[in-house]
């Protein structure tokens, strides 16, 4: 099935916001409907859809730091896949379509990432593909970059 990397519109936005994830990855990740949201009004954001096919099965939210005061960082702020299309191997797809796109800006010298510490399974998907654990944050939220 081919993975790919869509815009969240009008067109999309209600099968978007309505994926799910398991009850106990709820705290792991902010709403979808709240990120697309969020990124309708920051302009550092981008909000896309996770296809598989025709089916949207997933979400992903990345920003440019560099709009932030960071020029060359990115960050991956929000990553799901729906409870019905988990362990298909669809996140660590999608996110190296994502990691594809921020590099085309061109200029990229970090990419980061987080997560909830006990988040194992996003732990080492993060570091199989390089990321590389760095701090965690007054929430606990753990960081990891990926130098360029």
């Amino acid at each position: 099935m081919q993975i790919q990397l869509r815009p969240v519109t009008r067109q999309n936005f209600v099968d978007v916001a309505d994926l799910r994830l398991l009850d106990h990855q709820r705290d792991y990740v902010a709403s979808n409907a709240f990120s697309i949201a969020q990124a309708s009004f920051c302009p550092e954001m981008q909000a896309r859809a996770i296809y598989a096919g025709d089916e949207p099965v997933g979400f992903l939210l990345y920003a440019d730091l560099g709009l932030e005061g960071k020029p060359g960082e990115f960050g991956v702020w929000r990553l799901m896949i729906d409870l019905r299309h988990q362990g298909k191997g669809y996140g660590r797809t999608a996110l190296q379509l994502a990691l594809a796109e921020i590099r085309a800006r061109g200029g990229v010298r970090k990419i980061w990432i987080a997560c909830q510490p006990d988040n194992t399974i996003a732990r080492d998907l993060y570091a199989g593909l390089g990321f590389v654990e760095t701090e965690s944050d007054e929430d606990d939220e753990m960081y990891a970059v990926l130098e360029q």
